[in-house]
């Protein structure tokens, strides 16, 4: 049983293990979670995605109305009279509700729990089923580190914290995504086995040809030198640097593939509309034909910046580029710049600073073909989620005490649980 607090179709580590684990013979049940009051479910491969809408502990009107005001009046006498409490996780006891029954009926082997926001439930359902006589081996896949996850407070932060530890120590296993953030996890964790590496690199093997065209998409032709940036947007990613040097770099286009609804998006159109002609926002397109529609662009960005996530990661488009043999422009962040430099598959520039931006650019645009040489096939079975997935097939087998039969593999595509 996966657990993860997003909507899954867009989270591709999550796919990825569940497809994997599918293919290895583990019976798979994904719950992710839905915005809206419809459930829905999926599949990929032989695995189960069930996207189910928290419960709502009290449904009535009238009495909700009236928690309500009773909340209120006692938030006000505790703001004035009494001391600052720590805050809770959130959504706790909805997503326990809502997963309870769930877990019951299942009796899972393996609780895996994606992030730390899926932590704190995934412990206490693994607690809750063994007061009925279920042992259930609890997984953590450390996704972020959370002292560096800029988006919360110190408080809050403070209580993942507290939970992390708590449920490190009672985890049959804890994943990491980077050697540097494995390092970083044995003191933040008070641990003293290191965390195992599950890498998130991209199919090498499963990816599907694209049904769409990166360029017919932009409206340019194969002549055109075409930037590509692919994954989340927000200040902190540095696509405003890009979007400043445009103008120094005349007849080069960028894509973004990211939400267009996205209000860092919105706000990066309306600020450099100057270039507008050269930007193009560009809607997702599926995680297995993902490879084959960065493929046709020239070079692939990662101009993060400086924050202390960023310096552990090796991120999930690191290795997309890769695979899509793309040269990669990478700011000097220290893990994937310090990659780059190894590989010799692009340029490193300093982080914010436009001009080195565009000197870089220029460069790697100048000799294309130097740099996509080294993309040989063993470099990139060796940065392949194939590979990751044995480390994390094996890892289960051994925390279960089980080998399930391995099935004849399915493509790596999500469905609706009905075809």
């Amino acid at each position: 049983m996966h657990i993860v607090f997003n909507g899954v179709v867009e989270d591709s580590r999550v796919l990825k293990c569940a497809w994997s684990l599918g293919n290895a013979g583990w019976d798979v049940l994904v719950c992710g979670a839905r915005p809206n009051l419809h459930d829905d479910s999926l599949r990929i491969g032989y695995s189960r995605i069930d996207r189910v809408h928290l419960k709502i502990v009290v449904k009535q009107m009238g009495i909700a109305k009236i928690l309500r005001a009773l909340k209120y009046y006692r938030r006000r006498f505790v703001i004035k009279y009494m001391p600052a409490r720590e805050p809770v996780i959130p959504n706790f006891s909805r997503s326990f509700a809502t997963l309870k029954p769930i877990a019951l009926s299942l009796k899972p082997h393996v609780i895996h729990a994606h992030d730390y926001t899926a932590l704190p439930v995934a412990g206490a359902l693994v607690e809750y089923l063994a007061t009925q006589g279920h042992i259930t081996k609890l997984v953590y896949d450390a996704h972020e580190y959370v002292p560096g996850v800029s988006h919360l407070n110190q408080p809050l932060r403070n209580v993942y914290t507290r939970e992390e530890k708590k449920y490190a120590a009672k985890s049959a296993a804890i994943l990491s995504v980077s050697e540097g953030m494995s390092e970083l996890l044995i003191p933040h964790l008070e641990i003293t086995q290191r965390p195992e590496l599950v890498a998130n690199d991209p199919l090498f093997d499963g990816q599907q040809p694209s049904t769409r065209n990166i360029r017919t998409d932009c409206k340019i032709d194969s002549q055109v030198p075409l930037l590509v940036y692919s994954g989340a947007v927000a200040p902190q990613r540095g696509l405003a640097t890009v979007l400043r040097a445009l103008p120094s770099l005349p007849g080069v286009h960028l894509a973004l593939i990211a939400n267009p609804k996205n209000q860092t998006v919105i706000d990066l159109q309306n600020q450099f509309s100057e270039v507008k002609d050269r930007f193009h926002v560009l809607p997702y397109v599926p995680n297995s034909e993902l490879v084959s529609y960065l493929s046709l662009a020239d070079i692939g960005l990662i101009p993060i910046h400086h924050k202390l996530n960023h310096e552990i990661s090796l991120i999930t488009k690191f290795g997309e580029y890769m695979q899509a043999k793309l040269p990669i422009v990478v700011s000097d962040v220290k893990t994937m710049g310090a990659e780059v430099r190894r590989l010799g598959n692009g340029e490193v520039f300093v982080a914010e600073d436009v001009d080195d931006f565009t000197q870089v650019v220029k460069k790697v645009l100048a000799n294309r073909h130097r740099y996509q040489s080294v993309y040989t096939d063993a470099v990139l079975q060796e940065r392949s989620w194939e590979r990751q997935a044995e480390n994390l097939v094996r890892i289960y087998n051994r925390i279960a005490t089980v080998s399930p039969l391995p099935r004849q593999h399915l493509p790596f595509n999500v469905v609706s649980a009905a075809h």
